[in-house]
């Protein structure tokens, strides 16, 4: 992994650094706009183990 990455920094070529630079864009797109769906899905199944817990601790 480490010597591809060293060829893409080695590569001088402005359409492959274009290339690359797009790629690392959509990357970063990508994961900006996944992490916030992740996060409010965490953030419900965490709601919902608290509903549950505290709803069985009350049957006790």
């Amino acid at each position: 992994m480490w010597t591809m990455a060293r060829k893409m920094l080695v590569d001088q070529s402005a359409a492959t650094a274009i290339e690359y630079g797009l790629l690392i864009g959509v990357i970063a797109m990508s994961l900006v706009f996944s992490l916030g769906t992740i996060a409010n899905e965490l953030g419900n199944l965490y709601n919902l183990i608290d509903n549950k817990t505290v709803n069985a601790a009350s049957k006790l």
